[in-house]
């Protein structure tokens, strides 16, 4: 297999699909073009699904029950036949039966049957355009509406919504984007895979200037995306040319002088060919002391489609953000000096130092982060014959974190309140291409549906890590801890002095300089068999992968063995609708990340971490009812990961304590969780969701139980230094995990004749028992509650839309922590004007 994998050439496989895409391309553009649904006869460009979401055609019931099918959803069909060359119609002429058959490539979303919040498809969790009912896993997507309505500062703020997903940012260097899905981490190691980003490696930090839509899929899903955690994936999809001009203009102003604009512009640049530029500048809040940060977005993206049978899309995103100084958690004590907490020596892991103000940070006036992400993407889809589609791409991503910070994160022991200082720089850069082919087929045998899945996927990754920081002054002593710069002591705010003069130059002490490589080599295949005209959905796929890594020191001129790995994940599911609206599913995934560090064993020996490897299943309802106006999913899921890192301490020949790797970590997540969209009415639309949870650490060291029956007492200082891990982490809840989790968000349009345009809106998010760390004590676990709400009027002036918003967010002033290494936002209202033509 290893001989196979080293034999296959993605790039080879790239080059054969562009040329033959390249080869039919004078036919292709020979063929009838394809006009705009909403064009004047005879001129031609590419459809406008978001335009067509908004049309509302009176229509039958027999038309309603055709439009709901399977294969008209997920869009091959076509407005007409192969052969025929009549211009479609008007979308005005169009009932709803014809408009599900207006062409969308099968690898983008189809938008045009959402309504409000209640999205109709999604691509993430097939890779091709399915409807969600048809989906047999959980999976949410959160439409445009509802992002806009969030007034979203980063991606937890739409993903929370989703049960079971809490922030599980853990490096004040890694972004903003790291998330934790049912109890597991997306990323557990800085440079590692955080988000996708239109079903691809996405970058760690961004904002919502160019999404329009966020696609949570739960459970392993390395079938579709390799290496991932088996709690799921997020991914981000960004904003597509469209046929018809459109322009918006958003203006910002909030609390504590935070200010924003964004503007949008699209439309055709020809017949044939379309545009999108999408750009922001934002202004943070001026709220902690000291703190100052802004960021800019610019994200063109053009749309070329000659004719129904291919189109060409280049998407770029520049996203830069610069922070002076950036923000870190309040410093936080630590577990025990001793083998088992005390009275007098308690377990304080994750506990803020008491009495700070809330807007207080650890910052210097000289520290600074600055965060910059380039993405470029280009696709290729072609429309082989009636059953076949085909897309090439190749995405490149390119994100840096540079960072110089003299706060420090804890405290030397858990009495005191002296605080040492450190001066660090910090650099992390990342850079990832990928290459990529698929083909989907679509077969319907009158008995049976096919549906097939076909890829490739080559990917090159690589990391850089790049720190230093000042040498301990002599002269300060050690008492409590050493420090390159007077110490503070946080009960006296004349000790904080943030005149910082220490040259970036004197900063070589704990130097680090070294690269991690990746190469990621994978082909998947799947099926999805429709029996009883579609009312029995039988998915089976699977994904073979084949990944090498390498670490090299730069300091030393040293590189560690390469790391090799390869393993095959699969994918089954059920589908069966019980009746048109309701469906019982079951699925069984597996998810695999290979290990990336080579471990110090306990005999002595090194050897390359061998993979995490997840599994998992899901048992659930779906349903849609009342003619699309409630739609929900209800779903147990139990999920395992094994082969995790952890510590273990042993003696050596010399009598001395080291701590050594084994790789013999298991954990293991379950609960349930429920979603609903309902159109309570014509203008009153909710979204709703809960999770319960149980994720935690099942085993430690692979002997807990041996160990934990010890008396610590009669052990020496080895037994005693595993029996203090083992106690802390054994059952223990896994990090930023939480029982309960329930949030509401629901909007109100009024339709009156006085008060026409105003509309309402409100929610809360609900967090109950949740652990910063997996080994801080229960007394400081955080329930919290989060209510915001906004009000809203819109008109039309000059054939331009208008509207004013009033938003406000934590009303009740919760302080709680996002995460481990992140601070909650104070109350805060928006105000924000936008303009559309």
């Amino acid at each position: 297999m290893k001989g196979y994998l080293s034999e296959f050439s993605m790039g080879a496989s790239v080059l054969i699909v562009l040329a033959f895409s390249l080869l039919l391309m004078p036919f292709a553009m020979a063929a009838e073009p394809i006009y705009a649904a909403n064009s004047e006869p005879k001129k031609f460009g590419a459809q406008n699904p978001d335009q067509l979401a908004g049309i509302k055609p009176i229509i039958s019931k027999q038309s309603k029950t055709k439009a709901n099918t399977s294969a008209a959803a997920i869009g091959f069909a076509r407005t007409d036949t192969a052969k025929s060359s009549t211009v479609l119609k008007d979308v005005a002429d169009m009932d709803l039966d014809e408009l599900v058959k207006v062409r969308v490539s099968p690898f983008e979303v189809s938008t045009r049957m959402d309504t409000g919040y209640r999205a109709s498809n999604s691509v993430s969790g097939s890779r091709f355009d399915t409807p969600i009912q048809d989906l047999p896993f959980a999976i949410q997507a959160f439409t445009d509406s509802f992002i806009k309505d969030q007034k979203p500062v980063n991606i937890f703020d739409v993903a929370r919504y989703s049960p079971g997903v809490t922030y599980r940012s853990n490096d004040f260097t890694e972004g903003n984007a790291n998330l934790a899905i049912r109890g597991f981490a997306v990323s557990a190691t800085p440079g590692n895979v955080q988000i996708l980003r239109d079903g691809v490696h996405g970058p760690s930090i961004f904002d919502f200037t160019n999404i329009s839509r966020v696609e949570v899929v739960k459970g392993p899903a390395s079938f579709l995306y390799g290496q991932v955690a088996p709690g799921g994936i997020v991914n981000i999809i960004t904003k597509s040319p469209q046929s018809k001009f459109a322009a918006t203009a958003d203006a910002r102003y909030g609390a504590y002088g935070q200010y924003r604009f964004d503007t949008d512009v699209t439309g055709p640049a020809s017949n044939t060919l379309f545009y999108r530029l999408a750009s922001s500048y934002d202004h943070d809040m001026d709220y902690w002391k000291p703190y100052d940060a802004h960021s800019w977005d610019i994200s063109p993206s053009l749309l070329w489609q000659p004719n129904e049978r291919l189109s060409v899309s280049l998407k770029y995103e520049n996203f830069r953000k610069e922070e002076q100084p950036l923000l870190l958690q309040k410093p936080g004590y630590n577990t025990q000096a001793g083998v088992v907490p005390t009275l007098s020596d308690p377990n304080l892991a994750g506990v803020d130092v008491p009495n700070l103000p809330d807007n207080w940070n650890s910052m210097s006036n000289a520290d600074f982060r600055d965060s910059q992400t380039h993405n470029l993407s280009t696709w290729i889809d072609f429309k082989a014959d009636d059953h076949w589609n085909l897309r090439t791409g190749y995405s490149h991503l390119e994100y840096e974190v540079d960072a110089l910070f003299s706060g420090n994160l804890g405290m030397s022991n858990n009495q005191t309140l002296m605080q040492g200082r450190r001066v660090r720089k910090q650099t992390y850069t990342n850079r990832d291409d990928t290459v990529e082919v698929q083909s989907v087929g679509n077969y319907n045998f009158g008995w049976t549906s096919l549906h097939l899945l076909f890829g490739g996927q080559y990917v090159i990754r690589r990391f850089d890590n790049r720190a230093a920081q000042a040498a301990n002054d002599p002269a300060l002593g050690n008492n409590p801890t050493a420090s390159p710069l007077p110490l503070w002591d946080l009960g006296n705010p004349g000790t904080w002095n943030r005149d910082v003069t220490v040259p970036v130059s004197a900063l070589t002490a704990n130097a680090t300089d070294q690269t991690s490589e990746y190469v990621d080599k994978s082909v998947y295949g799947g099926t999805t068999l429709g029996f009883f005209d579609n009312r029995l959905l039988v998915l089976a796929g699977g994904r073979l992968t084949s990944t090498q890594s390498q670490l090299t020191n730069h300091l030393t001129n040293q590189s560690q063995p390469e790391i090799t790995a390869s393993a095959v994940t699969p994918q089954y599911g059920v589908l069966y609708k019980l009746t048109p609206g309701l469906s019982a599913f079951a699925t069984y995934a597996e998810s695999f990340v290979p290990g990336s560090q080579m471990l110090n064993n306990p005999d002595g020996t090194n050897t390359p971490a061998a993979p995490t490897e997840g599994q998992g299943y899901d048992i659930g309802i779906k349903a849609d009812l009342f003619g699309g106006r409630a739609s929900s999913t209800l779903t147990y899921f139990d999920i395992l990961n094994k082969n995790i890192v952890n510590d273990l301490a042993t003696t050596n020949s010399a009598g001395s304590v080291v701590i050594s790797n084994v790789q013999s970590g298991e954990q293991r997540s379950r609960g349930i969780e429920w979603d609903a969209t309902a159109k309570v009415t014509d203008n009153w639309q909710a979204y709703l969701s809960y999770s319960y949870m149980d994720a935690r650490i099942t085993e430690f060291s692979g002997n807990d139980a041996a160990i934990l029956a010890q008396d610590p007492s009669t052990l020496d200082a080895t037994g005693q230094a595993n029996y203090k891990n083992v106690k802390r982490f054994h059952n223990a809840p896994l990090q930023m995990s939480a029982p309960h989790l329930a949030n509401l968000w629901t909007r109100y349009d009024f339709s009156t004749e006085k008060l026409s345009g105003l509309h309402l809106g409100g929610g809360v998010n609900f967090v109950y028992d949740q652990t910063l760390l997996p080994d801080s004590p229960k007394s400081s676990h955080q329930t919290y509650a989060l209510l915001n709400a906004m009000i809203g009027y819109s008109w039309e002036m000059g054939g331009h839309g208008m509207n004013v918003n009033l938003m406000g967010k934590n009303l009740a002033d919760e302080h709680y922590r996002p995460s481990q290494s992140t601070r909650s936002r104070p109350r805060e209202f928006l105000l924000s004007f936008s303009l559309s033509f």
